[in-house]
């Protein structure tokens, strides 16, 4: 019971729900509707149909009154400093008779100074009815994301981690349109295995995983819930292994794949539901698939090596990681490093 427990406490986040995704007529690939300003309150005046060839925009809905607002504000303030020279996000509330009157919104905005450094908007009712209304969404804050085709390529809560991983790759080019959908259509899968999950219908909950990697092999959500599933519920670890070894057959050569598969193997708590050869295969199999490995991808084959009594191995790959490290990087791959040297250490004292 106590497995079952963690997985469905876990579900929230796996498996998190939206109020009306199936009925969105606002979604990933729709254009993104124009914005219908009343006052721009701070920052200059955003006309996505003219704009939106130059920048990526974030379009975020909040209120004086949500709690939950007040924690992204300076979120958003970071993104808007990270991302300076590419994105422009527009902080989009409609006055209401709950306390988010024009007034309230000014002040509100005044008193945050610096750490709302975007661009605030008040609505007239148009562009909240045009994204939030029409997307069936009832909660804020909520953002969407309009890539420089002008097409909302991601929406949800700003708030959510998986807002900057998209940013950076919206920056970098390698978050195209049908990523987002196929990131779309994973997310809407996800949704759908919440009522088995919590149900215990485990074998439907493992199938419908198995789909999910079938179309995104790199998934980390859907290899950490088979995990689960495999070893806690179903405790089947030889359908499990055989669905590894062809999971790195079938992408052995998807560095992203192999390096998610590798990292979450590498960690599962419970030392009887341990799989060290198949860590260790998936870790190598992402080393040899780069060209030139970065940090992480080092850093799990390091790992993995680690787990099987390599420590020697595992110390000279930590010491390449470190070496290629980028800045935010460079904190936890020096204190693997630092981890593999003092176990070198204590090795030579009881030898």
């Amino acid at each position: 019971m106590k497995s079952k427990t963690r997985l469905l406490v876990a579900a929230a986040v796996l498996f998190p729900g939206t109020s009306a995704c199936g009925q969105s007529s606002v979604e990933v690939g729709s254009s993104a509707p124009p914005l219908s300003i009343v006052e721009w309150v701070k920052g200059r005046p955003v006309d996505l149909n003219k704009d939106v060839r130059k920048k990526i925009h974030i379009v975020e809905f909040w209120a004086v009154w949500c709690p939950p607002c007040k924690m992204s504000v300076p979120l958003l303030t970071q993104y808007q400093q990270k991302y300076e020279k590419d994105i422009v996000i527009v902080g989009v509330t409609e006055p209401d008779a709950r306390g988010n009157s024009p007034g309230a919104i000014r002040k509100f905005v005044a008193d945050q100074g610096e750490n709302m450094e975007y661009t605030v908007a008040i609505d007239d009712g148009k562009t909240t009815k045009a994204y939030l209304a029409s997307a069936g969404i009832v909660g804020i804050p909520y953002a969407f994301v309009v890539n420089r085709d002008g097409k909302v390529v991601w929406q949800g809560s700003p708030l959510e981690p998986a807002l900057d991983d998209v940013l950076s790759r919206l920056v970098a080019g390698t978050y195209t349109l049908e990523t987002a959908k196929l990131e779309r259509e994973v997310s809407k899968r996800l949704e759908d295995l919440d009522f088995p999950l919590r149900l215990g219908q485990w074998g439907v909950v493992w199938d419908g995983l198995i789909d999910i990697l079938k179309l995104d092999p790199a998934n980390d959500t859907a290899i950490e819930a088979l995990i689960a599933v495999s070893t806690q519920e179903l405790r089947n670890t030889d359908a499990f292994r055989t669905w590894v070894r062809s999971h790195i057959t079938a992408h052995g050569d998807n560095v992203r794949a192999m390096q998610s598969l590798a990292n979450k193997l590498c960690g599962i708590c419970d030392v009887k539901s341990r799989f060290p050869d198949l860590a260790f295969e998936a870790a190598k199999a992402a080393y040899q698939a780069s060209p030139r490995p970065d940090a992480l991808t080092i850093t799990v084959y390091a790992r993995a090596l680690y787990q099987i009594g390599e420590l020697d191995r595992a110390i000279a790959l930590q010491q390449d990681a470190v070496a290629v490290a980028v800045a935010g990087e460079r904190e936890d791959t020096n204190s693997y490093l630092d981890y593999y040297r003092e176990c070198k250490k204590l090795q030579g004292t009881i030898r």
